[in-house]
């Protein structure tokens, strides 16, 4: 009886920590910009057109910069807007490039520039049941935005399922919820 109640008592901590960061990252979405409704149209294009001598635009002060991060594993994608850093103020096409080499650029000007990046991941949204280095089953979530962090091991050894199961467990299974993620667990053990 001890074990359902610490059972429950963990359960309960979960589900708090999981709502506050929820709102948090609601309210963090609503001051940011809005998210994108479909990865489909996130398709790389062209590199905007630059002047060969170097006079195309630059970065200004308080350049905006919209950021897409499209996740394939989900389907999603999240936008947010941070202002430029200073250090790429006066930047042209080129070096903003090359500062941020993992995106691609859609449109540069000098108060905006906007961009994306697909990531093979899922969204923060989501509760991903996978496995560890150690071949356990595991909760992770995307916390850091491009790269996910283990929330809750669970104990249990990849051997005990299934083969197909096993292989999806290597590439991760996306749930809405943790409890979602620990009722597949429960069933298919």
């Amino acid at each position: 009886m001890k074990t359902n109640a610490w059972r429950s008592f963990f359960r309960l901590i979960w589900m708090t920590a999981a709502a506050l960061a929820l709102a948090l990252m609601l309210m963090t979405r609503e001051a940011k910009a809005p998210v994108e409704p479909e990865v489909s149209a996130l398709q790389p294009t062209q590199a905007p057109a630059q002047d060969a001598s170097g006079g195309g635009e630059r970065v200004g002060e308080g350049c905006q910069v919209m950021q897409t991060m499209a996740f394939s594993r989900c389907g999603h994608s999240v936008s947010r807007r941070v202002d430029a850093p200073e250090a790429l103020w006066e930047a042209d096409f080129t070096a903003a490039q090359a500062y941020y080499d993992l995106w691609q650029i859609e449109s540069f000007s000098s108060s905006q520039i906007s961009m994306s990046r697909e990531l093979p991941l899922f969204c923060p949204m989501h509760t991903v049941l996978g496995v560890n280095e150690a071949g356990e089953a595991v909760l992770s979530r995307n916390v850091y935005g491009d790269g996910m962090a283990v929330t809750k091991p669970c104990g249990v050894a990849l051997d005990r399922f299934s083969e197909a199961d096993q292989e999806a467990l290597l590439l991760g299974i996306g749930f809405d919820s943790a409890e979602e993620a620990e009722a597949w667990l429960d069933a298919h053990l």
